[in-house]
């Protein structure tokens, strides 16, 4: 009887000094970066001002939410736009998202700072790739069993670069949702700073979103 008992105690003596061996930040989920806290007022007033985002404000079928707000805090550095490429002249706000579960539609507002340039002087297409993966998916998430996946296929058709200083929109529509697969397809585009500037699509994409079967076991533990 004791070497039982000795068996189911010692597995959870031994998760216990586990978790406690991590910082506390990371237990209590304050792991962030402290540059989260430099938001560009102007590029947030100017979305605002916007015609799309005044009509998204008003839908009742989309809810809004910052991307920071959507991932657990201890994965904020290890996140692009609000982690790794977030500050001053980087990405320069917490992207707004609009996410509409009942239509599968997502639209999300972005500003790229001069910084994140390729030897050209336009916005690195790198950049430009991860905005698409991260925003297809993030329309594509809510219909998954689990509501997390990876990244199967990501299809990317460049039509023009994006400038330094712009701030850029991206529109995402779920084709397709069945088991634990989601097709996503998306656009990306600038918002024009004023009445008479047109808007510059940068890109169009597709994307295939999968859960893995083993997911689901740990969804608990909230480490993917």
């Amino acid at each position: 009887m004791f070497r039982r008992l000795v068996r189911t105690v010692t597995p959870l003596v031994a998760f216990g000094v586990g978790i406690a061996a991590f910082p506390a930040e990371w237990r209590k989920g304050n792991w962030r970066d402290k540059k989260i806290l430099h938001i560009n007022d102007s590029v947030l007033q100017q979305i605002q001002d916007s015609e799309i985002y005044k009509t998204l404000l008003a839908d009742k079928n989309y809810t809004q939410y910052n991307t920071s707000h959507a991932f657990p805090d201890q994965h904020h550095k290890n996140y692009v736009a609000t982690g790794l490429l977030f500050g001053p002249n980087l990405f320069e706000i917490d992207p707004i998202v609009f996410l509409s579960e009942k239509n599968g539609e997502l639209t999300s507002f972005y500003h790229l700072g001069d910084q994140l340039i390729s030897q050209d002087g336009q916005i690195h297409n790198g950049v430009i790739s991860t905005i698409l993966d991260e925003g297809l998916c993030s329309a594509g998430f809510p219909l998954l069993p689990s509501k997390k996946g990876v990244t199967a296929s990501l299809s990317i058709d460049f039509k023009n670069q994006a400038p330094p200083g712009s701030t850029v929109v991206l529109r995402a529509k779920v084709l397709e949702a069945k088991g634990r697969k989601v097709v996503i397809e998306g656009t990306l585009e600038t918002l024009p700073s004023s009445i008479s500037e047109k808007s510059i699509k940068i890109a169009e994409s597709k994307c295939i979103l999968v859960e893995p079967k083993w997911f689901k076991y740990f969804s608990w533990f909230q480490i993917i």
